[in-house]
């Protein structure tokens, strides 16, 4: 049970993620895969990046490391990072 539970945290931490990643980018959030790379998806810049790291802040008042976020390369990556429970730490 506790498997499943952990299993669909994360999977409502990746939906959250293409939502917002397809918010800041204006495109329908079918387009965002949770396995695709940020960095191809049309329009993603280091500015993009940022923007994403407010947006997970302001909507899910979950602070994240900066470094740690630059670091990631997709989607599936920023929802595990949003699902660690040391997320608040920076």
């Amino acid at each position: 049970m506790r498997n499943n539970t952990a299993h669909t945290h994360l999977d409502d931490s990746v939906s959250a993620v293409r939502q917002m990643v397809a918010d800041i980018l204006l495109m329908p959030v079918e387009r965002v895969d949770c396995h695709c790379e940020l960095a191809q998806l049309p329009d993603w810049d280091s500015i993009v990046h940022l923007t994403l790291l407010m947006v997970i802040e302001e909507r899910t008042g979950t602070e994240l490391d900066i470094r740690k976020l630059k670091s990631t390369s997709s989607v599936a990556e920023v929802a595990r990072m949003l699902d660690r429970p040391a997320a608040t730490l920076h």
